[in-house]
């Protein structure tokens, strides 16, 4: 008979065991951003036009490199954790409370994760990195070389004194442990692929007096070939793209990736020349500029349904 009842009493406590977890901890919250390699830049420096408009151009400065900045607030990351924001307290159950909602992180951790591609896939292999804990977590990241689809995934673990309901009038139960997710999507486009060229344009390769697109004549036929030339009527990529020409569009950007590919240099040109031989754009391990825009290509034409004429993504 005791056997009996203890065993009762343990598939009573089995079965109640979730419906106990899931008012102890909701699900997780994720929230996803999308963010780039380059972005609009606007500077005070200058074109010199000599006797033109008092000497005096267009900004030289259009582009600049991604940054993905995490700024967590203070010690307790008060920027992502929703019981830290002014009404959280209103979710505070059963009895709503003023203010936020007193919390203790638990664990806290970055995970930037990269795919592989196909192109320049030794210059850019699948990779994993894991940061634990607060001091380990690296806030400042430069995106420029960042291949598209690489993802940073901050994750905190935290618990509440009181039952919170912490998405507010969503699907998540009050509890006591909460899981915040944020989600950064390194994304590729044919808008921003024409800003990396931009930037590309702008930085110099090494110490030498080029730039990384050392090659003038194409660096402006590759930006035809990708956004086109409205002063001539010329449309890119991106204008038959809009237009659902998606053939047009993957021939030109089919033309886009040889020319790219047959202008990759390991060395920076011997002479400073606007074009002719040994210019073309950077390809070496400090500088892959060549292979990234290649991987990007790659992408958009993966995503945007570019590379399957007749599919829209």
């Amino acid at each position: 008979m005791k056997k009996i009842t203890l065993l009762v009493l343990v598939l009573s406590v089995a079965l109640a065991a979730p419906v106990m977890a899931a008012r102890v901890q909701s699900t997780m919250i994720t929230h996803l951003f999308q963010v780039y390699q380059a972005c609009p830049a606007e500077s005070p420096c200058r074109a010199f036009t000599g006797y033109k408009n008092g000497g005096q151009g267009g900004p030289v400065i259009s582009a600049a490199p991604g940054i993905l900045s995490i700024d967590p607030g203070g010690s307790n990351w008060p920027n992502y954790i929703g019981a830290a924001q002014p009404s959280a307290g209103a979710w505070v159950c059963p009895t709503p409370i003023q203010g936020p909602v007193p919390y203790t992180i638990k664990n806290t951790t970055l995970v930037k994760e990269c795919p592989q591609f196909v192109q320049c896939s030794t210059v850019f292999p699948a990779r994993k990195i894991t940061q634990q804990g607060t001091p380990n977590i690296r806030l400042w990241w430069p995106l420029m070389y960042e291949t598209p689809s690489c993802t940073f995934t901050l994750t905190i673990l935290y618990g509440t004194p009181v039952l919170f309901d912490d998405d507010g009038p969503g699907p998540n139960p009050c509890a006591w442990v909460h899981v915040e997710q944020w989600v950064w999507h390194v994304d590729a486009t044919l808008e921003s692929l024409s800003l990396l060229l931009e930037l590309f344009h702008e930085l110099p390769f090494g110490l030498d007096e080029v730039p990384l697109i050392s090659d003038e004549p194409l660096y402006d036929a590759l930006q035809v070939k990708l956004v086109g030339d409205p002063v001539c009527g010329i449309p890119g990529a991106l204008q038959l793209y809009l237009a659902g020409d998606t053939a047009g569009a993957a021939a030109l950007l089919a033309d886009f990736e040889l020319e790219v590919m047959d202008a990759c240099i390991a060395v920076s040109p011997p002479f400073p020349n606007p074009t002719g031989p040994g210019t073309g754009i950077a390809n070496t391990e400090e500088n892959p500029a060549c292979c990234k825009l290649l991987v990007d290509v790659e992408y958009i034409l993966m995503t945007t349904g570019i590379g399957q004429p007749g599919k829209k993504a």
